[in-house]
């Protein structure tokens, strides 16, 4: 669902404006199993640019998804999931910082962070930290020694083999189990270690993409990869196979760049937002 005949999800949410705005806590429960997302912050992507496109190309398609400048918004923030026995906190943010535009890469507007401190007393103790990847939107916090954050710093984190990470980390491999229910999903191609994580709710699933997608419009449109990717092939088979697992019935989707719209299901080759859990 990128489209203008998606007013409102399941007849109650309404979503005009959420898909090219930054990401607002939003919570999904999915079995026995909570998934929240908290914010930290937004990064402008320039969408030809950061598509390795001539043009704007199928994001032409997609007018809902860019904002007042024409950049596709991707949120920077964490998930918090909660199960049986067991907290855990997936990725750290970008941290205290603002970069401005074209700063760092000319495929970027506007980094901004910081915001994750404000739920810092929601987060509280957990029992890891799960890094999807090593860059700087997903490990700023943890790099600053998660300050603000009570006892953060000590507990494990947990990176993909190949992964450039801190000393100290530990090292997740495909089909790890990191808690009871929840499974490491080996998917290469944006970084070498890159990870996702396949969750078991008893009563469905919960699949933690990470950088495997950027925007609402990849799920259409899979072709697309980031300029980032560090092995595009490696990156568009772990894109084909995470949509192949969103695809399962009873899967939701967490993608935590997909500006306000980060839970969803993926249904006729399009993202469709969940309502909020509470």
């Amino acid at each position: 669902m990128t489209g203008r005949d998606a007013g409102t999800v399941a007849g109650r949410v309404p979503l005009a404006g959420r898909w090219a705005r930054p990401g607002v806590r939003r919570r999904t429960t999915v079995g026995d199993v909570v998934a929240t997302y908290l914010p930290d912050g937004y990064v402008q992507l320039e969408p030809a640019r950061w598509f390795s496109l001539p043009d704007a190309g199928p994001v032409a398609e997609h007018p809902d998804l860019l904002d007042a400048h024409g950049h596709l918004v991707a949120s920077i923030g964490v998930l918090l999931l909660e199960g049986p026995g067991w907290r855990l906190l997936v990725d750290a943010g970008l941290g205290p910082a603002h970069v401005p535009a074209s700063a760092t890469h000319a495929s970027l507007g506007v980094m901004v962070g910081g915001g994750l401190v404000e739920h810092a007393g929601e987060i509280g103790a957990v029992d890891a930290v799960v890094v999807t990847h090593a860059h700087d939107d997903h490990v700023g916090w943890a790099r600053a020694g998660w300050p603000g954050f009570a006892g953060l710093a000590r507990v494990p984190h947990l990176v993909g083999a190949g992964e450039r990470a801190p000393s100290g980390w530990g090292v997740l491999r495909d089909g790890d189990e990191v808690v009871p229910g929840v499974r490491v999903l080996a998917t290469p191609g944006h970084t070498h270690g890159h990870v996702s994580l396949v969750v078991d709710g008893g009563a469905g699933r919960l699949l933690v993409a990470g950088d495997v997608l950027h925007s609402p419009v990849q799920v259409p449109h899979p072709g697309l990869g980031s300029c980032f990717d560090v092995d595009p092939g490696a990156s568009a088979r772990s894109r084909a196979r995470v949509l192949a697992e969103l695809a399962v019935p009873g899967t939701v989707g967490a993608v935590t760049h997909f500006a306000d719209v980060p839970f969803g299901v993926v249904r006729d080759g399009r993202w469709v937002p969940l309502p909020d859990g509470d």
